[in-house]
C-alpha cells in the first residue's frame, strides 16, 4: 500500500460513520461471556418486579473496555427510553423526580463527581419507580467515594462483571461483522485475524471498516497482504 493511500485510510476512518453508533438488540451476538448480562437488562425493564428482587432499581455491568458494556446499555435505552447522562447535574436530579430512567457510561472515569447530588439522586430514583443502568471497567468494590453512605450503596446494588471475548466468540463477531459489509473471506484467513487482533468489539469492528474501504478503494480481491496491511494500520 502506497503512504497516500494510508494516509487517506486513515482520514476515512476519522469520518463519523453512522454504522459505529447502531447498538440495538438486533445486532448484538449472545454468548456465554455476556449472557448473564443480557438476562439481567430483559429482567430490568419491570422496574418493580425487579425492585423487589434485588432490592435497587440499579443495574451495574463492569468490565474491561470492548467487552460490549455500551452496547448493552444501548438495547437498555431501546426498550426503556433511558436517558445517557453525558454531564452529571441538578437537570438530571430534576428528571429523576419525575421518574425518569438512566444510564451513566464509564462511570469510574468521571472527575470530580459531586458524591452529595449523587446520593440525592440515587435517592429519587428509588422514591419516583425511575433505574438507572451504571457502566465501568471497575468492579463496585474498587471504585472509591468519600462519602460511605454512597459507598455502601453502590456497593449494595447488583452487578455483573462481562469478559471480553474468547476465540470463538470473537470468530463469531469477525463473520457477522464482515458479512454486514458483504465481505467474504475463508477460515483460515479469519484465524489469522483473530489470533492477532486486539480481543475486543472495537478493534474488530475498526479492522473491517477499514478492510471495507481499502477493498473499495483497491477495486481487487483481498489477500493475506491486505490482511496485514490493515492490522498493521489499525495497530499503528
Amino acid at each position: 500500500m502506497t503512504q497516500k493511500m494510508e494516509k487517506k485510510l486513515i482520514k476515512q476512518l476519522a469520518l463519523p460513520l453512522s454504522f459505529r453508533n447502531v447498538k440495538n438488540h438486533s445486532n448484538f451476538i449472545l454468548n456465554k461471556v455476556n449472557e448473564v448480562a443480557l438476562s439481567l437488562i430483559d429482567e430490568f425493564n419491570d422496574i418493580k418486579e425487579f425492585k423487589k428482587k434485588f432490592n435497587f432499581p440499579v443495574l451495574i455491568l463492569y468490565g474491561p473496555s470492548g467487552s460490549g458494556k455500551t452496547h448493552l446499555a444501548h438495547i437498555y435505552k431501546e426498550i426503556t427510553d433511558a436517558k445517557f447522562i453525558k454531564k452529571f447535574s441538578n437537570i438530571n436530579l430534576n428528571e429523576a423526580k419525575l421518574g425518569k430512567s438512566f444510564i451513566f457510561d464509564d462511570f469510574d472515569k468521571v472527575e470530580c463527581l459531586n458524591e452529595n447530588l449523587f446520593i440525592h439522586f440515587f435517592n429519587e430514583i428509588l422514591l419516583n419507580l425511575g433505574s438507572l443502568l451504571i457502566t465501568t471497567s471497575k468492579s463496585p468494590s474498587e471504585i472509591n467515594f468519600s462519602l460511605g453512605d454512597l459507598e455502601s450503596r453502590i456497593k449494595s446494588c447488583i452487578s455483573t462483571k462481562i469478559e471480553l471475548p474468547d476465540d470463538d466468540f470473537l470468530f463469531s463477531i469477525l463473520i457477522k461483522e464482515l458479512s454486514d459489509k458483504k465481505i467474504f473471506l475463508n477460515d483460515k484467513l479469519c484465524l489469522y485475524i483473530i489470533k492477532r487482533i486486539k480481543r475486543n468489539y472495537k478493534a474488530i469492528s475498526l479492522f473491517v471498516e477499514t478492510l471495507d474501504i481499502m477493498s473499495l478503494e483497491q477495486k481487487t480481491k483481498i489477500t493475506l497482504k491486505q490482511i496485514k496491511e490493515v492490522l498493521n494500520i489499525i495497530e499503528t
